[in-house]
């Protein structure tokens, strides 16, 4: 079976321009032979449903544009479409061939339904036989993880990759992290085909950074497209065969400050695209988070859409920022200079500076770009005036910060060492008390706030783990205070698997979390509580007792009453059997080990930085 894979990068729901590209890969795919065709999963409909009142015309138009499909796809074609259900997100993929539209999904649903052998499970994964060859379709880790764990009959597993860029998961690289993410388990797990279809650009504020790939069932790579790039990939699978292959490639070195990188100067480009702008423009302070959006800025647009307002507190820092702007050859007009106002006031001086950056933006129609990182967002109160419109590094840690700097410094070093000495830890009662560096302080804020955010732990394991109990509420009371505010400061482009927006709690919860003993977390409190209220006549009394008072309820019965009182409770919460989501479903990992949007289990990954603290 000759598989193609068409990496592209489209705009979501424009499908006149859609259809048209999608009709001349086609084209390519079937003079080349190809049997199949894939297109990414956000290519046609992008990463999130359109809002409920527009669901109606939105889906007229795009089952229109799948019947143009089938009527001018050279080729068999499937393309990945974007439902909801209730508003949760719904994948589906199409396959189009021979003037047939078959929803791959609902045909297995519906084929087991036939059978007759009672109610079919709605989740069911495809089982598809197409070209000789047996069809699974993926569209996140846990139906990976249903493949892995179950006896699915299929030869060649599909995965539409929905999950954008991000930091701490190495897997969302796809083909150029293949050393260090999950696809080479897969394939040993299943023993099938697996076909990485990547997406490329960005879609709502995730990034895709393509990188698609097709690996054998023994691990051997047979096909790989490049990163950041467009490809039409076209790649014989062969189910009957054993290995090896004639030409393995040998799969990259992955180099994740490298693909961050990347994935932001993308993310950038496509931002400015759906501005309608052609140049951005970024205070350069001197500081380093405003070094590495200028430099960023620079890479993603060239250094002749870049303007640069140069205002810094002192000597030092203006020194390096009119070294850092020389380094990256902005021009001399696209530099304006303030002279440092405010009469000696610091606060009013970045207001003014901040008031300067939006007029510059008015005046020549740039987009204004932000400095502030994910720990500026967490655990620091807006300073004052914010004119950015988009932040680039608003989802990365300062720790990650630094890294990235490093890194786009050995490419060319355009960033002073002055801004790496110059790098302040947030300001949180007790930190600096318990860390003697700089450093380390915001190393143990990061991973306080990752392990909160990213890997949602609860307080009483992230206090086990890191220890500082004041400290950790100190930090962790900080980001809710925070959360109100952040939406002011700008758009962020999302490049983990886990925004602060996506992690905040409810505004105006008076209620918070505190350290839990170890006898309180196995239940025995609310044993105690139910000892006091469970017994007597009734359920569980004995008829023979009921005129001597309540009796106190066996051990056993205390356990069997607070389990179900507590997995009642569960059932409330999102993922629960309740929820919009469903519940724990067999061979997914529960619901409170899934970590962040992409999923998975483990604790905290900085890939970009170490920390001196244990991650064990």
């Amino acid at each position: 079976m000759r598989i193609a894979i068409a990496q592209t990068s489209t705009r979501a729901g424009d499908f006149e321009a859609v259809t048209a590209r999608m009709v001349e890969l086609s084209v390519r795919a079937a003079e080349r032979g190809a049997d199949l065709l894939v297109f990414p999963a956000p290519s046609l409909c992008g990463s999130c449903p359109v809002a409920y009142p527009d669901r109606e015309g939105y889906l007229l138009d795009l089952a229109e544009c799948l019947v143009r499909l089938a009527d001018e796809l050279s080729c068999p074609c499937l393309v990945p479409v974007l439902t909801d259900f209730d508003g949760v997100p719904l994948p589906e993929a199409m396959l189009i061939a021979d003037g047939d539209i078959t929803p791959v999904r609902l045909a297995t649903y519906l084929s087991a339904l036939a059978q007759g052998d009672g109610e079919p499970d709605a989740r069911a994964l495809p089982e598809l036989e197409f070209a000789g060859a047996r069809l699974g379709v993926a569209f996140t880790y846990d139906d990976l993880d249903e493949y892995d764990d179950y006896q699915y009959d299929v030869d060649v597993i599909l995965f539409l990759s929905g999950y954008g860029f991000a930091t701490d998961d190495p897997s969302s690289a796809l083909g150029s992290s293949l050393s260090e993410g999950r696809f080479l388990a897969d394939a040993e797990a299943t023993g099938a085909w697996i076909v990485g279809v990547g997406a490329l650009g960005c879609y709502e504020s995730q990034v895709f950074c393509g990188s698609s790939f097709v690996l054998a069932p023994w691990g051997e790579l047979a096909a790989q497209a490049p990163s950041l790039e467009e490809a039409l990939l076209v790649c014989d699978v062969d189910p009957s065969a054993e290995g090896p292959l004639a030409e393995p490639l040998a799969p990259e070195v992955y180099d994740a400050p490298l693909a961050t990188w990347g994935a932001l100067v993308s993310g950038l480009t496509a931002a400015l695209e759906r501005s309608g702008c052609e140049d951005a423009c970024v205070l350069v302070d001197g500081s380093l988070g405003s070094l590495l959006v200028a430099t960023l800025a620079t890479d993603a647009l060239g250094p002749m859409h870049v303007r640069a307002l140069v205002a810094a507190a002192d000597d030092e820092s203006l020194s390096a920022a009119e070294r850092a702007v020389r380094a990256l050859r902005l021009p001399e007009d696209a530099v304006v200079r303030l002279d440092p106002p405010g009469e000696g006031d610091a606060r009013l001086a970045a207001d003014l500076a901040q008031v300067r950056l939006a007029e510059l933006a008015r005046r020549t129609g740039a987009l204004p770009l932000g400095s502030d990182d994910k720990t500026a967002f967490a655990l620091e109160h807006p300073r004052g005036v914010v004119a950015a419109r988009l932040q680039p590094i608003g989802d990365l840690y300062r720790s990650d910060v630094v890294a990235l700097a490093h890194m786009r410094n050995t490419v060319s070093p355009v960033i002073p060492a002055f801004a790496f000495a110059g790098v302040a830890a947030p300001d949180v009662e007790g930190l600096a008390e318990a860390f003697p560096t700089g450093e380390g302080r915001i190393e143990f804020a990061d991973l306080v706030l990752s392990s909160r955010v990213e890997w949602e732990l609860p307080l009483t394991d992230i206090v086990a783990e890191r220890g500082h109990e004041g400290l950790v509420l100190a930090i962790l009371a900080r980001l809710r205070e925070t959360a109100p505010v952040r939406a002011c400061r700008g758009a962020v482009l999302a490049v983990s698997s886990r925004t602060l927006e996506e992690a905040r709690e409810p505004w105006g919860l008076a209620w918070a979390d505190r350290v839990r003993a170890r006898d309180e977390r196995a239940g025995e409190g609310i044993m105690r509580a139910l000892a006091r209220g469970v017994g007597g006549a009734g359920e569980g009394g004995r008829e023979d007792e009921k005129d001597e008072g309540p009796q106190a309820p066996t051990e056993a019965e205390q356990r069997r009453d607070m389990s179900d009182l507590v997995g009642y409770l569960r059932d409330f919460l999102p993922g629960g059997g309740f929820s919009a989501m469903g519940p724990d479903q067999p061979g997914q990992p529960p619901a409170e080990q899934q970590r962040g949007r992409h999923g998975g289990e483990g604790g905290p990954a900085h890939p970009l930085w170490e920390g001196p603290f244990s991650e064990n």
